[in-house]
């Protein structure tokens, strides 16, 4: 899957900009991007909303970036979720931080502003974003909204931003009877204070899961939800935790998006079998026969015993090419794989061998079949056995050179014929193969040259 990409006018020109990363925090969701101009560029959303794009800067441990990088939930890579935040193909701009902070000032509840001006304080210096803050804070104060003050402290610290100043003054006296808002379960919260309550539902996951999800539902941001399941999955990979993502992502997708969005987890899953043997059927119904072939050669599962006895068929609709057809990867996956369908291994490498030869000798490709000579013989180890016998015996180089024909390695039959040919001049069997042979290869001219060859050879008899 090719990476996501959106334009981004600067003041230098435009610039190709390609999702790297995907970082869930809280409320608030990053791409990181490299762009063609070699500088990595964030795109900041709160909640479903984009918000800005800006360069990535170098930041403190302790700021919200900081936190973010410890703390958030990572999918790496490029990833189907990208084009979700954000039509690929879209045409931002960089915009002056100031410019920014006016349009979400404009827009949002003081809370929210508040919120997601925190969000920028690796762009904004440290003096300015306290008196953006303070503003709003000492505002509802010196209005009698003390309810409203505190909650937006709470907001802040959740949030990671824990100056003195905030601390301390939300310990004040006057805010004794409003405190004690809070000395309940989230639960009880998520009306009168959502924001809190998802803060503290993310930063105590997995005790407040269900809560979570149930507020990711309640406002549609499936996307979210698939980032915890995602991740949840990662961290623990097992039935439970994929059966939780795979039936929440397909209720949220097209089968199409389901199968694309699991081959951008393939790089990392480690011990579930589970989560490949149900790509791999994802595949087989998709009749994507290919890349069902390749997850097999690239990934350790096992097979179903229906699986097994149809691989051979699966086989027929596959035309692999060397990349596919390494002998450390056939090795190490393919004869474990089929260790018990000696009939199947056969099957498929009298398919594979033509294209392995092209880039193997068969010398190589012997030696490579000596471990599965242990089990029942199969024809075509003792076909390969009987060609590297027949190498070195000069009297017999037209038997090798029909085995060669046979597995489409024409020069080498030419070669083959041409011996047998110099040895017995008068035998129309070499004529006749060669002639056969240059016809494979396309070679008309020397077809002709043959068989004129062997009509002298047939009228003097």
């Amino acid at each position: 899957m090719n990476p996501t990409e959106w334009k981004l006018s600067t003041n230098k020109g435009q610039v190709t900009i390609q999702g790297q990363k995907l970082t869930l925090f809280q409320q608030c969701k990053i791409i990181e991007c490299c762009g063609s101009d070699d500088q990595q560029y964030l795109l900041f959303f709160y909640k479903n909303q984009f918000l800005a794009v800006q360069p990535l800067v170098k930041y403190a441990p302790k700021s919200f970036l900081g936190l973010v990088e410890k703390k958030g939930y990572h999918l790496s890579a490029s990833h189907l979720l990208f084009s979700q935040l954000l039509p690929t193909s879209s045409t931002l701009k960089l915009t002056p931080i100031h410019q920014i902070l006016a349009k979400i000032k404009k827009c949002r509840s003081p809370e929210e502003t508040t919120l997601i001006f925190s969000y920028f304080d690796s762009y904004i210096p440290s003096d300015q974003l306290e008196e953006l803050l303070k503003d709003v804070f000492f505002t509802y104060r010196r209005n009698g909204k003390l309810l409203a003050a505190f909650r937006l402290a709470k907001i802040l610290i959740s949030r990671g931003y824990k100056q003195n100043w905030l601390i301390s003054t939300i310990k004040h006296p006057d805010y004794a009877n409003v405190s004690k808002t809070y000395q309940t379960s989230l639960s009880n919260l998520l009306t009168t204070d959502p924001i809190y309550v998802e803060q503290q539902c993310f930063l105590q996951l997995p005790t407040h899961h269900n809560l979570l999800m149930t507020l990711y539902s309640e406002q549609k941001r499936p996307t979210d939800a698939i980032i915890i399941l995602t991740n949840q999955w990662l961290q623990h990979q097992n039935d439970g935790t994929y059966s939780d993502l795979i039936q929440f992502v397909s209720t949220q997708m097209a089968d199409r998006e389901v199968l694309l969005f699991l081959h951008s987890l393939l790089p990392y899953a480690t011990t579930h079998f589970g989560f490949f043997q149900d790509v791999y059927k994802r595949l087989i119904h998709k009749h994507d026969y290919k890349s069902a072939t390749k997850l097999l050669f690239t990934y350790s599962f096992p097979l179903s015993h229906t699986e097994t006895d149809q691989f051979s068929n699966l086989l027929e609709h596959v035309t692999l090419t060397s990349s596919d057809l390494t002998l450390e990867k056939m090795a190490k996956r393919l004869f474990p794989l089929l260790d018990k369908h000696p009939l199947i291994v056969d099957k498929f490498l009298q398919a594979a061998l033509p294209e392995l030869l092209n880039h193997h000798s068969l010398s190589e490709i012997h030696l490579w079949l000596q471990p599965i000579q242990t089990q029942k013989e199969l024809p075509i180890v003792k076909k390969v056995s009987e060609m590297v016998d027949l190498m070195n015996d000069s009297d017999h180089q037209f038997n090798l050179g029909i085995h060669y024909y046979d597995l489409k390695q024409y020069e080498h039959a030419i070669d083959c014929f041409n011996w047998e040919m110099e040895l017995n001049p008068n035998q129309i069997e070499p004529i006749q193969w060669l002639a056969k042979t240059y016809r494979k290869l396309g070679k008309l001219e020397e077809v002709e040259t043959y068989h004129s060859l062997l009509s002298q050879i047939q009228r003097s008899s």
